[in-house]
């Protein structure tokens, strides 16, 4: 019997039960819909927020990958919501979700959409085992600086020794299979169908997360030439929570931008 990728929950996150703009939230790796609580209560409340809760949610055993891409899961959740989103905007895996999806099934086109840390294989990168190793370096890496921003103010009170201990167990429940779904949508990037996006796209990446490098932004900005691509110098990974009030001004501009019309910016001149 063929698996194939399903709709998902979507959860209100802020803003009115109904209207527009309509913004659908796409978080990570072992996040949750509710990670983008922090951000929303910075955005305009006439938008109605959505946020979706995706198969590689925090606590799953990572076995989705079987039944299908992260696009493609994308796609079947935004297919059969009520009212299509005006605007998505997604998270680490769920910004790569949101790419492959614009890429790949182009049934399902909002009307703009925002990536927030992305990662993306340059078509010409050979995939040898030290770029695996670097990226299992860089695994870690943001696991750490996740962690670090869940603790918030208890991470001062926390020595060295304890805070990597919390980091490994971290690693080991996301496990191989989680790593290496991730490495494999990272090579898979390469081959994506960019010059089939047809909507407006933002991209927001930072000098402190290693996810998208010089090289690699390079790369995808050549591979999506019309892509507005944003380079914050002090954002981590996870800037929509270190950083959401220059997140917040970011995506507010651009959905402004992308639906200037009063009627979808909540009736506002």
């Amino acid at each position: 019997m063929t698996r194939t990728a399903s709709a998902t929950p979507v959860h209100p996150v802020a803003g009115p039960d109904s209207g527009a703009p309509t913004v659908l939230l796409v978080h990570g790796m072992s996040d949750t819909w509710q990670s983008w609580r922090h951000l929303a209560a910075r955005l305009p409340r006439t938008w109605r927020l959505l946020a979706a809760e995706l198969p590689w949610k925090a606590g799953t055993d990572h076995h989705w990958r079987r039944r299908g891409t992260p696009g493609a899961w994308l796609a079947a959740t935004v297919e059969a919501m009520t009212a299509p989103p005006d605007i998505v905007v997604g998270h680490s895996l769920g910004a790569n979700a949101v790419l492959e999806m614009l890429a790949t099934e182009t049934a399902v086109t909002p009307r703009g959409a925002m990536l927030i840390a992305p990662f993306y294989c340059p078509p010409d990168l050979p995939i040898t085992w030290a770029v695996h190793e670097r990226a299992q370096a860089n695994f870690v890496r943001i696991i750490d600086e996740g962690l670090r921003n869940r603790l918030g103010p208890r991470l001062a009170g926390l020595d060295a020794a304890t805070l990597a201990s919390m980091r490994d167990i971290m690693v080991d429940r996301i496990g191989p299979v989680g790593f290496t779904a991730l490495f494999d949508h990272f090579t898979a990037t390469a081959g994506l169908p960019l010059h089939a996006v047809s909507v407006p796209t933002k991209v927001l990446t930072g000098g402190r997360d290693p996810s998208l490098d010089g090289p690699c932004a390079g790369a995808l900005r050549a591979q999506l030439p019309d892509a507005d691509i944003v380079f914050e110098p002090e954002f981590h990974h996870f800037c929509h929570l270190d950083r959401a009030v220059e997140v917040a001004r970011h995506v507010t501009v651009f959905v402004e931008q992308v639906c200037p019309d009063p009627a979808i910016r909540g009736g506002k001149p």
